[in-house]
């Protein structure tokens, strides 16, 4: 009768269990303890289970001192309970003091001991207990399992640990356990953490027969590692195999699908998901919309969002930041305020910064200095990505003291950070500040990246100092950063600028990789020194390498027409420009032609190229035809374009005095008369000239 009733008892415990009724279970296990029952080991595994689910610390450690007054510690599977329970709670360490005071353990406590380490991030414990279980340290050499191993592998991934990864990797070939779905996967998303593509994909491709979670694994190491294109290949693949995707897999490739030239394999793949019924997934849903977000499409991203059936924080910012790369600081507001009123959900970091980014997109400043003020009173100003994004709102805004301020307020910098507010100072036209802070970076021993260090060399090329590029080119060369395309591109440009040519000339063919930036860099350089068919030769050559060129090309060739008087071939790559690789000329552009044309002594030509150009009401165009009217003294179109200049700042004191000498070279000294009169009528005051020398 006292079996049949503990029987009972416990049954009914379990039942509530598995619906999820954990306090009517614990209230019954109370009941059955209020009538006499004694419960026997069963009862407490299940009771045991329910505290671990429930978290109820209270009844559980009860529980753990009861089966240690009733003897029933040395039953392993309550054990095992006993240190679900205690790791559920993030005792961790009592977990483990009950492990090592076990007097015997098996296979399933040491496997679980390890995977509870693993699970909560203890994974420098994970892996020790792991190595002492493999070498018999701890008595219990023989105990490995797949389980353990997967753990494992999952705690040397967190870790970063890719020598030890490696280490049980081969102990998995010994056991015999790489061909195993489960221990491959791990693998797979090891060596993916690792960056190490080569060797994920080796573990992949000898895998037998491999479920959707290796697929899936495999499919998202691409995605994550900048592999986009091999995601996308392999999800295609995977379908020819007949295994049915699911939502994990969508919000790989979805994501993956961004990089592609449009949205047309997104909408593909976001049909293929509404046809399986995915898109009830919070995370598949977020992944659609941040898609078309990113495509600058919001109606559908909008549309997307709408039609997802639960909603979070992640799904929120994903529509906020899509507003903000396009520009829609309104809408971005009005879906902060949306996800502000909700009670379950709170704004984070991320929703910030996609304020921020609207704000800048739409080039409206109230709007980002209203979005700091809230950040400091909630105090995510103190968040590093945060407060990068402040620091690169304000550099866009032309406030370089305010980006500054910004960056020296706030605790604990990274190397973004500093590389943030080193380039807002160079855009901002602050370079010898930019200078300042690198040395200061470095002196705290904050380690430059290929971005930072790009950023501090472009300072020191906006002010020549040849120097200064030179120590900075040995400091890259030391930490092993000069072979990287920004950083070399960023070298040739300053040698360029410095005037030493031969120098950019030798960076640039000993650089194993080149983008269109290395070229343009080193085509502009020749052009900007006046090494024309250098220019123009090494244009041809990047041509003939496959490499695309690009607006910035054309600048240095068409510069380098203009320095070598070319004008049939300044004319002909611009009609090149336009009709074959279908660039619309900027106004740099149309600049280049002008100087071109005038310095040539096409004066006319010049004239009526700017009149008929979009860019007919930029002052530096027309001060620059000026300055070629002045040097072929052609008098009346100087006159007329004088006149265009001073319609359009009648204060600039140039112009006067272009003007003024034309007249004077012709002895109309009437006319420079009332030219110098027009002037102090103006208040145009003629600026200084000044010369600096490095010291």
């Amino acid at each position: 009768m006292f079996c049949e009733n503990v029987v009972h008892w416990t049954s009914k415990i379990q039942s509530y269990s598995r619906k999820g009724s954990f306090q009517r279970a614990l209230s019954l296990f109370l009941k059955m303890r209020n009538a006499g029952i004694e419960p026997n080991e069963f009862t407490f595994s299940t009771t045991l289970t329910v505290c671990t689910q429930s978290l109820n610390k209270s009844v559980g450690l009860s529980l753990h001192s009861l089966i240690l007054k009733k003897g029933y510690l040395n039953q392993l599977f309550l054990s095992g309970g006993l240190i679900s329970m205690y790791s559920s709670f993030c005792r961790i360490s009592d977990a483990r003091q009950l492990f090592d005071e076990m007097p015997e353990r098996d296979e399933v406590v040491c496997n679980l001991m390890i995977a509870k380490y693993a699970q909560i991030g203890f994974s420098k414990e994970a892996c020790r207990l792991f190595y002492g279980m493999v070498n018999g340290f701890i008595h219990f050499r023989g105990f490995v399992s797949d389980f353990s191993v997967v753990s494992v592998l999952n705690a040397c991934a967190h870790l970063g640990c890719s020598r030890f990864g490696k280490s049980v990797h081969s102990y998995a070939i010994k056991l015999g356990f790489d061909s195993d779905a489960f221990v491959g996967s791990s693998l797979v998303g090891m060596y993916s953490k690792y960056k190490e593509l080569g060797s994920a994909r080796a573990v992949f491709d000898q895998l037998g027969t491999m479920d959707v979670v290796v697929w899936n694994t495999m499919i998202t190491g691409y995605a994550q590692n900048g592999y986009e294109e091999e995601a996308i290949e392999l999800f295609f693949e995977m379908e020819k195999q007949g295994l049915c995707p699911n939502y994990t897999t969508f919000s790989a490739v979805i994501d993956a699908s961004c990089v592609m030239p449009d949205e047309t394999l997104g909408r593909k793949l976001h049909a293929k998901a509404l046809k399986f019924g995915f898109l009830l997934d919070v995370y598949l849903g977020t992944a659609v919309v941040d898609m078309y977000s990113k495509f600058l499409i919001m109606t559908d991203a909008e549309r997307a969002f709408s039609e997802m059936g639960k909603k979070n924080v992640i799904s929120y910012n994903a529509l906020i930041t899509g507003y903000g790369i396009a520009g829609d600081h309104e809408n971005a507001l009005r879906s902060y305020k949306i996800l502000q009123s909700l009670e379950e959900m709170k704004p984070d970091a991320c929703t910030f910064i996609g304020l921020i980014t609207s704000s800048v997109a739409s080039a409206v400043y109230v709007v980002g200095e209203q979005v700091h003020s809230v950040l400091i009173k909630l105090g995510w100003d103190r968040d590093v990505l945060v407060r990068n994004s402040i620091v690169n709102f304000y550099s866009k805004f032309g406030l370089a003291k305010s980006a500054i301020k910004a960056f020296e307020t706030a605790q604990g910098s990274n190397i973004v950070s500093w590389t943030a507010i080193m380039t807002g100072l160079v855009q901002n036209n602050e370079h010898t500040k930019a200078l300042e802070v690198f040395c200061t970076m470095h002196n705290l021993s904050e380690k430059a990246d290929e971005f930072s260090s790009s950023s501090v060399i472009k300072a020191a090329a906006s002010l020549a100092a040849v120097s200064q590029g030179r120590l900075l080119h040995g400091h890259v060369f030391k930490v092993g950063l000069n072979n990287h395309i920004f950083v070399g591109s960023a070298l040739i440009d300053m040698y360029s600028k410095c005037g030493i040519v031969e120098d950019a000339k030798k960076v640039f063919y000993e650089m194993p990789e080149k983008n269109d930036v290395t070229w343009n860099s080193m085509i502009t350089g020749y052009a900007r020194n006046g090494f024309s068919d250098e220019a123009l030769n090494l244009f041809h050559e990047m041509i003939l390498c496959g490499v695309m060129p690009t607006s910035v090309t054309f600048v240095g060739v068409l510069l380098a027409c203009y320095h070598a008087g070319m004008v049939q071939e300044g004319k002909h790559y611009y009609q090149l420009m336009k009709s074959y690789y279908r660039i619309s000329p900027s106004a740099e552009h149309y600049s280049c032609m002008v100087n071109l044309l005038g310095h040539s002594g096409y004066i006319g030509e010049a004239e009526v190229f700017l009149l008929n150009s979009p860019y007919k009401e930029e002052l530096a165009l027309w001060k620059s035809l000026l300055t070629s009217c002045e040097a072929h003294r052609v008098f009346d179109v100087a006159s007329r374009v004088a006149k265009y200049c001073l319609n359009l700042k009648p204060d600039d004191s140039s112009a006067y005095t272009i003007l003024s000498n034309i007249y004077a070279s012709k002895q109309c000294w009437s006319e420079v008369e009332k030219t110098r009169d027009s002037m102090k009528m103006a208040d145009a005051v003629k600026e200084p000239g000044c010369s600096w020398i490095e010291a």
